[in-house]
């Protein structure tokens, strides 16, 4: 597991213990306090690490460590993580039959220009899809073009276009956080929450971490053919629908909203939402409905509530 001490990693190292699934974690960060089974601090690209997989130490390497900061203006560095770091990650496995499944981005489809579901394929029309908006997606879509067009002979692997993401444990992103996290907190700390003025009806596609984290390791145990997915809820939520959701949580309280001037209008996302056909077919899958969506951001609001009590 790679980005072990990140976000998503944590979760996933979390699903694979309850699974009883052994996981070795790499970071460039110590191993998270509480965290279990083995962990190697280093580079995820550092020759250590890809002679380990090399030699097929590993059933499936779940690559999840990037540069993910969507403000990151440094190409070369993008390029040498993001893009040359995950290609000898993916011939490692290569050599070793590992299956290899790595975190993509939906941010790739960059501004959707019609409110419809998104696929994979989408992203090549112009007339639906803006392409990345900054160089973190332009990275991500770079290696699933390498991947889909010339990926290392005879590897299994599959790109997870993850939307949103939310809960427990993303607040050490800050600024990177999902935004439904970012609500959820002011709003449990009874401050009011600050949107852009013209995004109430704006629509995002939120994923609960857990679920993101079950269908890993659904991919792990039955295999998927050799691809690029979409990994989301496909139930759009508006941020006016949201504030709702805050309001009813904290029991019907009224909720302050601070609406300011939206500078980035222009290259704003007011609509994602992803089309898991392709996902949820090859795994024979139930979606997300938008009422366990909204579960989920309860759990976490409650947790934001404790925490800002205690």
């Amino acid at each position: 597991m790679t980005g072990a001490g990140g976000f998503v990693g944590r979760n996933l190292v979390a699903a694979l213990d309850e699974a009883g699934i052994e996981a070795v974690g790499v970071d460039v960060r110590p191993a998270p306090e509480g965290s279990r089974g083995g962990h190697l601090v280093a580079d995820f690209a550092a020759s250590q690490v890809l002679e380990q997989v090399r030699a097929g130490r590993f059933a499936a390497v779940l690559h999840q460590a990037a540069i993910t900061s969507t403000l990151a203006d440094d190409w070369d560095e993008l390029q040498r993580v993001n893009i040359d770091g995950c290609l000898a990650l993916a011939e490692a496995c290569a050599a070793s039959d590992t299956l290899l499944v790595y975190a993509s981005s939906s941010s790739v489809y960059g501004t959707i220009r019609q409110p419809v579901p998104v696929g994979e394929d989408d992203v090549d029309d112009p007339a639906l899809c803006s392409g990345p908006l900054n160089l973190y997606g332009r990275s991500k879509l770079a290696f699933d073009r390498i991947m889909l067009e010339k990926a290392p002979d005879g590897l299994r692997w599959a790109g997870l276009r993850y939307t949103n993401v939310f809960g427990s444990g993303e607040q050490d992103k800050g600024s990177m956080a999902s935004i439904l996290s970012q609500l959820l907190r002011t709003a449990a700390r009874r401050e009011a929450p600050r949107l852009f003025a013209d995004t109430l009806e704006a629509s995002r596609d939120y994923v609960p971490v857990r679920w993101l984290a079950d269908v890993v390791l659904r991919i792990i145990d039955r295999g998927v053919p050799s691809g690029v997915y979409n990994l989301g809820s496909g139930r759009p939520v508006t941020f006016a629908t949201l504030l709702r959701w805050c309001a009813d949580f904290g029991g019907g309280e009224e909720l302050r909203v601070r609406l300011v001037p939206n500078p980035i209008a222009d290259r704003y996302q007011y609509w994602t939402c992803a089309d898991m056909t392709r996902l949820t077919g090859a795994l024979d899958l139930d979606g997300l409905t938008q009422e366990q969506v909204r579960a989920a951001a309860e759990r976490l609001y409650a947790d934001f509530r404790a925490a800002a009590v205690a």
